[in-house]
This record gives C-alpha cells, structure tokens and sequence, in this order.
C-alpha cells in the first residue's frame, strides 16, 4: 500500500513532525492518530493562495528578479521511491539558468528559521533532484505573513542528512518504541498532545 508504514516511505511532512518533536511522528505514523488541521494552518493555507495570485504581478519572485525566471511551478507532488520520500512542494521555481530552487511559505509570527523549516527546504531540495536530475544548492523560505524572503544555500551535507533522517525514522516506526518528548514547551500548540504520556 503506498505511503504505508509498510512499505518504509517518509513524507517531509513526517521530517518536520519528528524535528518539532519525535513523538508526534510516533502518535501520527505507529498509533494512527488522525492528524488534524489547527486553525493557523488553514489560515497559512489561505495566505499561500492569496500570494500565489499576487506573485506574478510583482518585479521580482521571492526575491529573484522577475526576468530571471523561466518558470513558476505551483503545488507540485513529489516522489522519489529509491528513496522512500515524497512531498508536496509550494512552489518551485526554475530559472533561466536552468537552477531549480525549492520555495516554501511559511505563516508565522515570528521571521525565524527553525531546524524543522532547514530540513523541510533540504528534503525537498533533494526531492527535486530526484525528480529533475540537476543538482539543487539553493532553496528559499518566504514568510508570507511579513512579507520576507530568506534564500538560504543547500549543501550535499544537508541532503545527505535529509537521507539519515529518513532511515532514523523508519527505524523509530519500525521498532514501535515511544520516543522522549523533547520540550514541553512545544506541546501547547502540538495536535497529538491527548495521547500523549510526556
């Protein structure tokens, strides 16, 4: 069955939920808690529609100028089986120099990158090279909320961690063995936290 515990695939979703906390993984993906949608991911899913129209009316594309860009792609699924990850990326952007760039959106207080956005951004970095066959070295993150974009570089250390953390937690789902919480702090806006004995 795809995307099953079964077969071993990993979605970046699940990369991001083991980064904020393993546990959730665990609850999500082993126990079969059904994820629900908060509030503030709605709210972000409507602010990424809404910037998504206004993008192309702008001079420059999350920071790049506009005449620079070849090609906007939307929602795209990905998937690379020989690795066992998929994904659904933002946007992607390809550029006239043929350089790919993996763009995530992000609705959220605070301009902060968090580990769990770094690994998203290289998961799907990875995804693309993948799915293209060109090497990704750049991805960037735009804060839709302040209107800020941060373009960051994605090493082949990143990805080749991105591909640790896919093992890592296909092993955690396969041993079936709760993982420690990491921080209560995080458990205020955590989904799962009803089930959760941390």
């Amino acid at each position: 069955m795809k995307g099953s515990i079964l077969d071993g695939e990993v979605t970046v979703f699940d990369i991001v939920q083991y980064y904020y906390c393993p546990r959730k993984v665990y609850f999500l993906r082993v126990m079969g808690v059904p994820a629900s949608i908060r509030r503030k991911m709605e709210y972000g899913e409507e602010v990424h529609e809404k910037e998504k129209r206004r993008m192309l009316e702008r001079k420059s594309i999350y920071g790049f100028p506009i005449e620079e860009v070849e090609e906007v792609i939307q929602d795209l699924q990905l998937e690379a089986r020989e690795i066992g990850l998929r994904g659904k990326l933002d946007v992607a952007l390809r550029l006239k120099n043929g350089e790919l760039i993996p763009v995530d959106t992000k609705y959220t207080d605070e301009v902060l990158i968090q580990r769990q956005y770094l690994k998203q951004l290289y998961a799907y970095a990875l995804l693309l090279e993948q799915r293209y066959g060109r090497k990704v070295t750049r991805g960037v993150i735009y804060f839709s909320k302040q209107m800020e974009t941060r373009v960051l570089e994605v090493s082949y250390e990143d990805k080749q961690g991105v591909l640790r953390d896919i093992e890592r937690i296909r092993s955690m789902i396969a041993r079936e063995a709760t993982p420690p919480a990491v921080s209560h702090e995080k458990c205020g806006y955590c989904e799962v936290k009803k089930y959760c004995i941390g």
